[in-house]
């Protein structure tokens, strides 16, 4: 199992390294993609606890969100926005006998939690964010969108993986039993010590300011594993162990992404209110 998880996790991460590289269209495709795998594994969560969710619907929102992002179209973001809340406040009064209040609060949850994580992804890449930053950011060399997305990455990817071995090799105390009985408090402290320091190589590799790589390093330490806790409980409400299989060894796209879509978001906001 372990070897299974070691093996798809690397080809994943050379998958991942290069679509951020390239970035552009790729990247943009690439996101669309995942955020549509994971409403569908949304989907099927929710159908596992009689909840019925617009699976094409939430695809056909998604792509327009994410693809109006893409465009700049900051004035058809908020109309998406107005859509997604009134189409679905509207559900139950048009469509009564097949939908109710709960599984309106449940589709909008899923599509607020996958549509806002992969639209702060696409931002921190494709977007102009990293060329509004201070010059502390900039290097004539360096894309500062593209470092900072592997600074995110990187960094999530770290919380996940020493908070795996150190749990796995030292762990005694239960971080959470009731949620997540394999993570531990030595674990955890791994995790956070491990992302920090990613955080701060990358920053030192990228030429821009420790501190505010420190700082990104500390928001990623404690927003990646409390996405993963997340998910943990979307899981455990709906008495199963993964949200799909796509992944070898990791389960689903939720599975694998579930750390970064709490984490990008909270790195986006960093960056656009304070480090500008």
């Amino acid at each position: 199992m372990l070897g299974k998880r070691i093996i798809s996790g690397l080809i994943g991460g050379v998958i991942t390294i290069g679509v951020i590289y390239e970035g552009n269209w790729l990247f943009f495709i690439f996101m669309m993609l995942l955020a549509v795998l994971a409403w569908k594994e949304y989907a099927q969560l929710m159908d596992k606890v009689s909840v019925q969710v617009p699976l094409r619907v939430g695809m056909v929102w998604l792509l327009c969100f994410l693809g109006t992002i893409w465009c700049g179209a900051w004035q058809a973001v908020l109309l998406m926005g107005a859509i997604l809340l009134y189409g679905l406040l509207l559900q139950p009064v048009f469509r009564h006998q097949y939908s109710t209040l709960r599984d309106v609060a449940y589709a909008l949850l899923g599509l607020v939690y996958v549509g806002i994580g992969f639209a702060a992804l696409l931002v921190l890449r494709c977007g102009n964010l990293g060329l509004q930053l201070s010059d502390q950011f900039s290097s004539q060399f360096i894309d500062p969108s593209r470092i900072l997305v592997f600074l995110l990455i990187f960094a999530t990817w770290a919380s996940d993986t020493c908070a795996f071995f150190v749990g796995k090799f030292w762990g005694r105390h239960k971080l959470c039993p009731a949620i997540s009985p394999g993570k531990t408090r030595e674990g955890m402290v791994g995790g956070i010590a491990g992302t920090i320091v990613v955080a701060l190589a990358v920053a030192v590799g990228g030429q821009f300011s420790l501190l505010h790589g420190g700082v990104l390093g500390i928001l990623i330490a404690f927003t990646a594993p409390a996405g993963d806790l997340i998910e943990s409980i979307m899981k455990r409400t709906c008495r199963t162990k993964d949200s799909g299989s796509l992944i070898p060894g990791h389960g689903g796209v939720l599975d694998r992404f579930d750390s970064l879509l709490l984490a990008a978001p909270v790195v986006c906001v960093y960056l656009y209110f304070i480090a500008r």
